[in-house]
C-alpha cells in the first residue's frame, strides 16, 4: 500500500472540489435541503407520536429510563434510531460515492448512486446492524472536521458534564482520555464507509480493512485534518473581516448609508457561508477518498475535461437578482430595527470563583461586588438537620476527605477546610451565607440538593430559615428533584421555584413551577416560546464563554447561570451601550457561522 502524502491529498481534494464546484453547490445544497425539509420533520413527527402515545409530554433525564423500560417505548426508541441512522447513512453515503466516482472518473447518475446505497443496505439486515450502529456513533466527532450530516449537527457532550469532569484531576484525565480514544478510533475507521460502499463486503469486513489500511498512517491523517481545520478557520476569519469592514467604514464616513451597506454585506455573507458550508463536506469527502485510493494503489490521473455547463435562461438570472435585492432589503431593515431587549439576568454559578472557593463566603462577596443579579449556590442537609452551602454530597473533591455530608453535623462541617484553584476557605452554614448576602446586598438563587438521607421535615426546616431572614419572596429557589419543586410550589406559593432540566428532548418539560432551568445542550427557540406561552421564565446553564453569554442575551432568555459572571456583565454592558449597525451585523454573521 502506498503512503498517504499530506500535500498531495490537499491539492488533489481542492482540484476535484473546484473542478466540479457548480455541480456540488447545486447537488449538495439540494441534498441538505431535503434532509432539513423531509428528514427533520418526519423524525420530529415520529418522536411526537412515540412520546404522546405512551403519555409523555417530553423525554428528560428523569423519565428516559422509565420510557425505555416500557417494551413499546424501547421498540419506538429503536425504530427512531433506525430511521435517524438511515437518513445519516444516505446523506454521508451520497457524498462518499459521488466524490469517489469523480476521482475514479466513473460516469454515474443519481439513480445509480441511490441504487448502490440501497443494495449495500442488505448487509445491515443482520447482527451486523449493531456494528454499523456503533460505527456511526463513533464517527460523530468527525462532524467537527467537516464531513457531517445535518442530523448530527449540535451533538456534543453537554457542558455541565464536561465542566464537572474538569473540576478534578481524575475527571480531566478521564475526559481527555475518552476524547483521545474516540478520535483515534475515528481515524482508524476513516475508510470504512468508502470500503463498504465501493466493494461487496459487510460493514464488519469494511471496518477490519480500514483498521489495516490506516496502520502507521495516523499522524499523516491527523495532520491533514488539522491543516484543513486551520485553513477553514482562517478563511472564516478573513471572510468575517471582509464582510464587516465596509459597514464600519461607512459608519465613520456617512452613517445614514450604513444600513444599506450592512444589508448588502449580510446578504453576501449569507451566500458565501451557504456555499462554503456546502463545499466543505465535499472537500473532506474528496480527502477521505483520495487517502483511501492512495492506500489501495488505485489513484487515477486527474482529468482536465471539465463537465459541460448548460446555459441558464435569462429568467434564471432575473429571479436570482430579484431574490438578492429582496434579501438585501430585508436584511437592511432587520439590522436597523433589531435591538437588544436587556431582559437577561446574570446569575453567578456558585459565586465568583476568581475570588474564592465555589460556594464560599469569599466567592459570594466577589460576586456581590461586581453586581450580579443573583448568586447561585447549593445547600445540603446535615446529620443534625441543619443546612450547609456545599455542592457535592461527599467532601473528597474540595476537602480531600472521604466523608459524606449526611454523616456529619453542622459544627463538624463548618470546621472543614476546603481548597480550590489556590484558594482556601471553610464550609459556610446556610444561615451565615444568607446573613452575608443581606449584608452585601445580593440576592440568592438557592439550589436545593439531596443526598438521599433527608429528614421528613427537610423542606419545612428550610422554609423556616428563609422565613426567619425575610427573604422568602426576594430569592429564587431551584432543584433537580421534581417532587421538591412541586411541593414548594404547593405549600409555599410566595417562593419562586424552578425545575432544573439537564436533558430535555421534544417539548419543554411539563412541571408545576415558576421557571425552568435548562442546560444549553437542550435549549431551543421552540422551548423558549413554550415557556413564555406558559408564563414561565427560562434560565440557561451553565454558560462558560463570553460568546455563549452574548448568544443567549441576544436570544432574550430570562437568565443565564454562568461560570464567568465578570465577562458576562461586560458583554451585557457592551450590548447596552453599542447599538451600532456594524455590531448588529457582526452578531448576525456570528449566528450564521454558528459561533
Amino acid at each position: 500500500m502506498n503512503t498517504i502524502k499530506i500535500w498531495q491529498t490537499l491539492r488533489t481534494s481542492l482540484f476535484y472540489t473546484r473542478f466540479n464546484s457548480w455541480y456540488y453547490i447545486k447537488f449538495v445544497f439540494v441534498l441538505q435541503a431535503l434532509i432539513l425539509l423531509l428528514a427533520f420533520p418526519f423524525l420530529a413527527l415520529f418522536f411526537h407520536f412515540m412520546t404522546t402515545s405512551l403519555g409523555y409530554d417530553s423525554i428528560t433525564d428523569q423519565n428516559i429510563l422509565e420510557f425505555l423500560r416500557n417494551p413499546l417505548g424501547l421498540l419506538f426508541a429503536v425504530i427512531f434510531g433506525l430511521l435517524a441512522l438511515f437518513f445519516i447513512y444516505i446523506e454521508l453515503s451520497v457524498l462518499i460515492l459521488i466524490t469517489n466516482y469523480h476521482q475514479q472518473q466513473i460516469p454515474f447518475t443519481i439513480r445509480m448512486i441511490l441504487r448502490k446505497i440501497l443494495r449495500q443496505s442488505k448487509y445491515l439486515l443482520s447482527y451486523q446492524f449493531i456494528i454499523f450502529l456503533l460505527y456511526f456513533v463513533l464517527i460523530v466527532p468527525i462532524a467537527g472536521m467537516g464531513l457531517h450530516s445535518e442530523l448530527t449537527d449540535g451533538i456534543y457532550i453537554p457542558n455541565f458534564i464536561v465542566n464537572e469532569l474538569l473540576k478534578s484531576t481524575s475527571g480531566a484525565i478521564l475526559y481527555f482520555s475518552f476524547i483521545a480514544v474516540v478520535i483515534y478510533i475515528n481515524i482508524r475507521l476513516l475508510f470504512s464507509l468508502a470500503i463498504f460502499l465501493t466493494g461487496e463486503c459487510t460493514i464488519f469486513q469494511a471496518i477490519k480493512r480500514s483498521w489495516v489500511m490506516t496502520r502507521w498512517q495516523t499522524w499523516r491523517i491527523v495532520a491533514i485534518f488539522v491543516l484543513m481545520s486551520l485553513v477553514a478557520t482562517a478563511l472564516i476569519f478573513i471572510a468575517f473581516l471582509i464582510f464587516l469592514f465596509p459597514t464600519i467604514l461607512t459608519e465613520q464616513l456617512w452613517a445614514p448609508a450604513a444600513p444599506v451597506v450592512a444589508g448588502i454585506s449580510l446578504t453576501l455573507s449569507q451566500i458565501f457561508f451557504i456555499v462554503a458550508f456546502t463545499i466543505v463536506p465535499v472537500f473532506v469527502a474528496h480527502a477521505i477518498n483520495f487517502m483511501f485510493l492512495t492506500r489501495e494503489n488505485s489513484v487515477i490521473p486527474r482529468s482536465q475535461n471539465r463537465p459541460v455547463k448548460k446555459p441558464h435562461r435569462k429568467s434564471f438570472y432575473v429571479i436570482i437578482t430579484a431574490g438578492i435585492i429582496a434579501l438585501i432589503t430585508i436584511n437592511g431593515v432587520y439590522l436597523t430595527e433589531v435591538t437588544y431587549s436587556d431582559n437577561t439576568q446574570i446569575i453567578a454559578h456558585r459565586g465568583l470563583k476568581s475570588a474564592g472557593v465555589e460556594n464560599s463566603l469569599e466567592s459570594l462577596h466577589g460576586a456581590a461586588k461586581i453586581g450580579v443579579d443573583f448568586v447561585e449556590m447549593d445547600i445540603l442537609e446535615t446529620k443534625d438537620h441543619q443546612f450547609v452551602v456545599f455542592h457535592d454530597t461527599n467532601l473528597r473533591r474540595l476537602a480531600g476527605i472521604n466523608r459524606n455530608v449526611r454523616d456529619m453535623t453542622l459544627a463538624e462541617l463548618e470546621k472543614v477546610t476546603i481548597r480550590q484553584d489556590g484558594f482556601i476557605s471553610t464550609i459556610p452554614s446556610l444561615d451565615s451565607y444568607i446573613e452575608h448576602a443581606k449584608k452585601w446586598n445580593v440576592n440568592l438563587n438557592i439550589e436545593i440538593k439531596t443526598h438521599g438521607g433527608e429528614s421528613k421535615d427537610f423542606l419545612a426546616n428550610f422554609e423556616k430559615v428563609v422565613q426567619k431572614y425575610g427573604v422568602k419572596s426576594d430569592y429564587i429557589y431551584q432543584s433537580l428533584d421534581r417532587n421538591i419543586v412541586e411541593t414548594i410550589k404547593k405549600r409555599y406559593p410566595a417562593m419562586r421555584v424552578g425545575f432544573i432540566v439537564p436533558l430535555n428532548f421534544g417539548n419543554l418539560v411539563n412541571v408545576d413551577a415558576d421557571f425552568i432551568v435548562i442546560e444549553e445542550f437542550s435549549f431551543s427557540s421552540s422551548m423558549q416560546r413554550q415557556a413564555r406561552e406558559r408564563n414561565m421564565d427560562l434560565l440557561v446553564w451553565t454558560i462558560t464563554t463570553p460568546k455563549a453569554a452574548r448568544k443567549y442575551m441576544l436570544a432574550d432568555v430570562d437568565g443565564i447561570i454562568t461560570e464567568i459572571p465578570e465577562e458576562a456583565m461586560k458583554v451585557q454592558n457592551d450590548l447596552r451601550n453599542d447599538q451600532a449597525v456594524s455590531t448588529k451585523l457582526s452578531d448576525a454573521i456570528d449566528l450564521l457561522t454558528g459561533n
